[in-house]
């Protein structure tokens, strides 16, 4: 094969990939961009086929009508917010020790646990969700905001522990027996030689937490009622019986999205960073 025809395969694979990210991208960012262009809408050019793009057909009163009248949107941001933060430090607070012992500590069996501890994740919500809350009606904790936060904590804490795990079973052992010459124990080399070196994993895992239990929706429909209501609940009762606010309800879907957007471009550099260690060490 002559060079030519090596570089002239090369530019077309090139060109090949572009393409695809492209695509990608426009696939991802097609919903998105959907709902803030019909956030903008008025009710009557939007439900025409097709809708009806003219510039006067644009405004802003959909977010008005959500933000003045919607007092339930901020209480439902609000719970989501404490229900999100709650499973996610929690899920921190646990999950780091148990991936580190499972990582490092001569605990039987660690991979057979490990796999266990993903495989709960594999169950369809359906299955436990009469146990479960059977479970939290008796015990008086329906509508309860924190009740609904350790709920979340029990699907959040299998992943941040198995992300954790990829990546403490890549550190190299000896920083730990550096650390052990030092007179540093376990608990010691954790606290101070483990978790300053671990901030992108950590990071990478709570973000991951806090947005899964920010858009939950199955157990937050069937675990509350009027006080825990979560965002993606209020935004649900835009649909009525009679007619359906698409214009207000994407308005409102809008608003709830802007915290978990400002959250990813933040973290973002982490987020990269701590699942692509975690995916090459694990």
């Amino acid at each position: 094969m002559s060079f030519a025809s090596a570089r002239s395969r090369d530019r077309g694979f090139r060109v090949l990939v572009v393409v695809g990210l492209i695509l990608f991208v426009v696939w991802s960012a097609a919903p998105i961009l959907w709902l803030i262009v019909s956030s903008l809408m008025q009710q009557q050019a939007l439900i025409v086929q097709p809708p009806d793009f003219s510039l006067g057909n644009f405004t802003l009163e959909n977010f008005t009508e959500v933000i003045v009248s919607a007092a339930a949107l901020g209480r439902g941001i609000l719970n989501s917010f404490i229900v999100a933060l709650f499973s996610t430090a929690v899920a921190l607070v646990i999950g780091a020790p148990a991936a580190y012992a499972l990582a490092r500590l001569a605990v039987p069996r660690a991979n057979a646990l490990a796999f266990l501890v993903l495989a709960t994740q594999m169950l369809p919500g359906i299955a436990i969700a009469i146990p479960l809350f059977l479970v939290i009606s008796r015990l008086g904790l329906i509508d309860n905001v924190l009740a609904l936060g350790l709920v979340y904590l029990s699907f959040n804490l299998p992943i941040v522990i198995w992300i954790l795990r990829g990546f403490f079973l890549a550190i190299p052992e000896g920083i730990e027996k550096a650390a052990a010459v030092d007179g540093a124990g376990v608990v010691g080399t954790f606290l101070h030689i483990v978790l300053p070196i671990s901030i992108p994993p950590l990071g990478a895992a709570a973000v991951f937490a806090f947005v899964e239990a920010w858009n939950e929706f199955f157990f937050a429909l069937i675990l509350t009622r009027q006080d825990a209501q979560t965002v993606p609940l209020v935004i649900a009762q835009f649909a009525g019986q009679y007619q359906t606010l698409f214009g207000q309800m994407m308005a409102a879907a809008a608003i709830s999205i802007a915290p978990v957007i400002a959250l990813a471009i933040i973290f973002r550099n982490q987020i990269v960073r701590g699942f692509a260690d975690g995916m090459m060490k694990g």
